[in-house]
């Protein structure tokens, strides 16, 4: 029997997660979330706070109903909000504050249904009124909703960016902040010689990773924090120079396991020295060479 076939063995004999709630507090009803606390209906976050009905987001604090937003407090309703406050029904802004259903601003305040403004205040549809004029007008609108024909007008005028990148060097792909050197990234933060990652933060060194964090070194892992040196990894934090694991924390040189806690040397969840274990590693590889699988991922198991 070959080793995904073992490794297949094992995964039906081992308990799974119902859900994937990692370090975080008062979150039960979450999914796919990383050090987060009083979480409601929040899923694929990390290191939020007061929370709710919130998808794919970083660093935000008192939030409702957001997605794809980052180091954001008190917004609602809103897509790619990157540091912003008290934004409300707005997309693709960054640095903002008190700005409602806004598209693609920079460094703004109390802006309502602007388009592609850098560094404004007091605006109402693109027009600049004085601080007085905004705020009288400004409740009433609240009220009103924004003018679809208006705003939707301004977005067919308004030239944009055919991607949004913030602080980054020699990098190619979407939504990327602070990152250098990297190669079809999207949606990542702080990243350094990547390539092919996607929802991915504080990385160095890795390719075709998904859902990644604070890890260096890596290849092909999904949902995974604080790897150094592992390769096809599913659901596993604090892991240095491992394989083909699924939800194990803590571990080091273990090779085709799954539930494993600060365990060292093992393959298929059973013990060796570690003179045993890298004989056994190299014999298992070889044997993948010859069976033409070395170098599959996961996939073959799931």
């Amino acid at each position: 029997m070959g080793f995904f076939e073992d490794l297949k063995k094992l995964k039906k004999k081992q308990p799974h997660l119902s859900v994937h709630v990692w370090k975080s507090d008062n979150s039960d009803y979450c999914d796919q979330i990383d050090g987060c606390k009083n979480g409601y209906l929040c899923f694929n976050n990390r290191l939020t706070e007061d929370c709710m009905y919130s998808f794919d987001s970083r660093w935000d604090k008192d939030c409702v109903d957001i997605s794809y937003c980052n180091k954001c407090e008190l917004c609602y309703d809103s897509l790619d909000l990157e540091g912003c406050y008290g934004c409300v029904g707005s997309q693709d802004c960054e640095n903002c504050t008190d700005c409602f259903c806004c598209y693609d601003l920079r460094g703004c305040k109390d802006c309502f249904g602007c388009v592609g403004l850098r560094r404004k205040k007091f605006c109402i549809y693109n027009e600049q009124f004085s601080e007085d004029e905004y705020k009288e007008r400004i409740a009433d609108l609240k009220k009103e909703g924004v003018n679809r024909g208006w705003f939707d007008g301004l977005l067919c005028e308004i030239p944009r960016a055919a991607w949004v990148t913030s602080n980054q060097e020699n990098c190619f792909g979407n939504y990327i902040v602070g990152s250098k050197d990297s190669y079809y990234v999207f949606k990542v933060h702080d990243l350094e010689d990547c390539f092919y990652m996607y929802d991915s933060h504080k990385n160095k060194d890795c390719m075709d990773c998904c859902a990644f964090n604070n890890s260096e070194l890596s290849y092909e892992c999904i949902e995974n924090s604080v790897l150094y040196n592992c390769n096809f990894m599913y659901w596993c934090a604090t892991c240095t120079d491992c394989e083909y694991l699924l939800y194990c924390f803590d571990c080091e040189n273990c090779f085709g396991c799954m539930n494993l806690k600060y365990k060292k040397y093992c393959i298929l969840n059973e013990q060796y020295s570690k003179e045993e274990y890298f004989e056994k590693v190299a014999e298992i590889k070889e044997q993948m060479k010859k069976d033409g699988v070395f170098g599959e991922g996961l996939d073959l198991v799931f």
